[in-house]
């Protein structure tokens, strides 16, 4: 899933992979896709791939060996196997009760998909997934951050991800909870996503080092400044406000008190208003206005 045409030669599968091999293909999740004219030589301990002849004395593909001489290659090791996504992602979803009218929607071609909303926990509000792959590619991980950016969402998003942990480069991205399928798969169930896996990782508020001047829960309710001060939100108009804040902070942006009000649908006149009093005195040693734009000064 993290190569880039999403692909595996059949020689990989039996060398390598055996033990799953034959359940990824009985599933479904990998498909036959087309065949390889090359291969590892069988019988000389070499490295580099040898050009496969078809032998109609022999009816099949094999090479010429100076050691073994004509040495026949089986089917199933020419073959090239892709991932079958839409398979891979009702697999996934097995255990969430998704609401989706047309299945998977692409975002960004061969990277990024939307899953549909799930009832994850108690939580009153379904929780909307997205699935991409390849984000330690830094070109990808910027176009599904403009993505997540021109479909924002009031409240937390899960972007499940084939890319490990390990591998994500990025400290995370806004209102999103990102989640490596590695560390939310149940494995007493195949490999679907555990729902109470993924309850943990929402309700979870990570630890944030002194360090980081400003970080924002996945669900958006606690905002954490250098590590030490926390500000808790539970207003939907508040939360879709700091979250944008919060984005511009990331992106050296600012905003007029009027797009911050738009943008989280509220009616009141002013920041302070929005906010309230008690609020708005917890935020306003952090939030100033620099001709007429607001933004964390931190």
């Amino acid at each position: 899933m993290e190569s880039a045409d999403a692909k595996v030669a059949g020689s990989v599968l039996s060398d390598y992979h055996a033990d799953s091999a034959g359940k990824l293909l009985a599933a479904n999740v990998l498909r036959p896709d087309g065949h390889n004219a090359a291969a590892a030589s069988l019988a000389d301990f070499e490295d580099e791939p040898v050009s496969l002849i078809w032998s109609s004395e022999r009816n099949g593909y094999g090479y010429f060996s100076p050691s073994a001489g004509w040495v026949g290659v089986p089917k199933e090791r020419m073959g090239v196997y892709g991932v079958d996504f839409p398979v891979l992602f009702a697999r996934l979803l097995v255990g969430l009760d998704i609401a989706s009218r047309d299945g998977a929607r692409v975002l960004v071609p061969r990277a990024l998909w939307e899953l549909g909303n799930a009832r994850i926990g108690r939580r009153p509000q379904r929780v909307p997934i997205w699935f991409a792959r390849r984000l330690s590619d830094r070109k990808i991980w910027a176009d599904v951050a403009d993505a997540a950016r021109r479909r924002p969402t009031p409240h937390v998003r899960i972007l499940l991800t084939s890319t490990p942990s390990g591998r994500l480069h990025e400290p995370g991205l806004p209102g999103h909870l990102v989640v490596s399928i590695g560390d939310a798969i149940d494995f007493d169930d195949g490999m679907a996503v555990s729902p109470e896996i993924l309850s943990a990782l929402l309700d979870g508020t990570p630890a944030v080092s002194p360090h980081t001047p400003l970080s924002l829960s996945p669900s958006g309710q606690r905002l954490t400044i250098h590590g030490n001060v926390t500000i808790d939100l539970k207003s939907d108009i508040h939360i879709a406000i700091i979250r944008k804040l919060v984005e511009g902070h990331q992106d050296g942006r600012r905003f007029s008190a009027r797009e911050l009000l738009d943008h989280a649908h509220s009616s009141a006149k002013t920041l302070r208003q929005a906010f309230g009093a008690q609020r708005w005195a917890d935020l306003e040693p952090y939030l100033k206005s620099e001709n007429g734009l607001w933004g964390f000064a931190l």
